[in-house]
């Protein structure tokens, strides 16, 4: 069921960096105007009146670079038309995005079993070849993005675990494998069928060693992560306690509902404030904290089981994704990692009659992609009871502000407190028809095109007013709101 020592995170200098952000700044670059040029006010705000006070004097966490990320399963591999080089259009997609994460795993990496030999025409599909792997390499390579690979575990193989780890160090994925992990959300073995049902950590821990340490006496230096639970936190704790020396990265997944059969679940569920999550984030946090390792969400969504349509498909699900993201950065979470594929609700990038598309959660991932620069600041937005929230970091001087109004009805007149000497500020909407709506999302005033290129519309450049900016932050949409001096 798909659900909800190196101590500090690599930087992985070593991959190409295929960065977007030209495009932001040459977007961006008309901030800089001779300030004996006039700019316009900004349009008179309409809606609720709400202040939002930006503390730049008290920075933060800085947002890594490789924040964002997509989740595949391992089935995916199988396909050679999916996550391959000739698909250019996806690989232009995630380029969009700056740099970032892809994960290989979810529940078909404990299915799926390695030949050691090429795909032909009597392999099946519940196998991983070599084939699969130089495909995905290729890919890989292709976007520049660092990958954590997952190994088989729900089959317990030690020698097909260490076959299939040397020839991931004999291929072109080798300088592109960030870590290993081994077995896919172990604290659901017991009720999967992967194991009997007194199947404890303890028992996970001791299989966990025999694949590392059979991994490690093979000469394999891959580093390692783990370990990937689908909830439990108990579970990172104790192999932190128990592992934290053997692994650079913990890691563990979220969704925010499900099954994707419950009925029950609309739109508006997913849009409703998320008590658990900062619980969440902050047992992961104190357990990443205490072993001084980093921790990431290696793999995510809305609604687990593939996602709801309706739900997971529609613009509701990129407001609640952005303001996923925005929540784990400031939980100080290094990342996370969208699960999807070529098709189901949830994916952030589907496959249609074999075209990738861009879906409603991709457009928060290019929101959060402009915004999230620099080093997190506090962002005081006045007492409400309106569902909005508010994120704020600052680089080079400049100000980020994302906004994140999640009422179906009611706009927000913002008044934005800079809390520096700012001569100008930039809007970036992320909006759609509405919440229901699959279609005629855009950031930025823009779509990516047939190859999957982005290119943001150049905004207008606003004056502030007393040294503030109101702006409408029209109801069901995104800002994002760039401030410079």
């Amino acid at each position: 069921m798909i659900r909800s020592k190196q101590k500090n995170m690599q930087q992985h200098s070593r991959f190409p960096v295929l960065f977007a952000g030209l495009l932001w700044m040459a977007m961006l670059s008309s901030c800089k105007k001779n300030t004996t040029e006039t700019l316009p006010s900004l349009p008179v705000p309409q809606g609720t009146p709400l202040t939002l006070v930006l503390h730049p004097d008290q920075q933060g966490d800085a947002i890594p670079a490789t924040f964002t990320g997509f989740s595949y399963e391992t089935s995916a591999l199988t396909d050679g038309n999916f996550l391959s080089p000739g698909n250019t259009a996806l690989i232009q997609l995630i380029r969009n995005l700056g740099q970032g994460y892809l994960r290989v795993g979810g529940n078909s990496s404990d299915n799926l079993v390695w030949t050691g030999g090429p795909r032909d025409a009597q392999t099946g599909k519940d196998s991983l070849t070599t084939t699969d792997i130089d495909h995905f390499a290729a890919f890989a390579n292709a976007v520049g993005w660092p990958v954590v690979f997952g190994l088989n575990m729900g089959v317990f193989d030690l020698s097909r675990a260490t076959a299939e780890a040397g020839y991931l160090n004999s291929s072109s994925l080798k300088n592109n494998i960030a870590y290993l992990q081994s077995g896919n959300e172990p604290d659901l073995f017991a009720g999967n069928g992967h194991r009997s049902s007194t199947y404890q950590l303890t028992d996970y821990e001791n299989q966990w060693e025999q694949y590392y340490n059979v991994i490690k006496s093979s000469k394999l230096s891959f580093p390692f992560a783990g370990p990937d639970v689908a909830y439990n936190t108990k579970w990172t704790a104790g192999f932190s306690a128990a592992e934290s020396h053997n692994i650079g990265l913990l890691t563990a997944h979220y969704y925010r509902t499900g099954p994707a059969s419950d009925t029950s679940i609309t739109y508006k569920t997913i849009l409703a404030n998320d008590a658990h999550l900062p619980t969440y984030l902050d047992a992961l946090n104190n357990t990443a904290k205490t072993y001084q390792l980093p921790y990431r969400i290696a793999e995510c969504n809305s609604v687990y089981s593939g996602g709801r349509k309706g739900v997971s498909d529609v613009f509701a699900s990129a407001l609640w994704a952005l303001d996923f993201m925005w929540t784990a950065a400031t939980h100080h979470c290094q990342g996370v990692n969208f699960h999807g594929g070529q098709g189901g609700a949830y994916t952030p990038i589907a496959i249609s009659n074999g075209v990738p598309e861009a879906r409603p959660e991709y457009y928060a991932q290019l929101a959060f992609h402009a915004g999230a620069v620099g080093q997190l600041i506090p962002a005081s937005l006045t007492s409400t009871p309106l569902n909005l929230s508010a994120f704020a970091c600052t680089a080079a001087g400049a100000e980020y502000v994302t906004i994140i109004n999640k009422e179906e009805q009611q706009a927000i007149a913002l008044t934005i407190q800079p809390g520096i000497k700012a001569q100008s500020a930039q809007l970036m909407a992320l909006t759609a028809p509405g919440l229901t709506s699959a279609s005629g999302v855009s950031f930025a005033g823009s779509q990516p095109d047939a190859s999957g290129n982005f290119t943001p519309q150049k905004s207008q450049v606003y004056a502030p007013s007393n040294g503030n900016f109101v702006v409408t932050i029209p109801a069901a949409s995104a800002m994002v709101i760039v401030i410079k001096q």
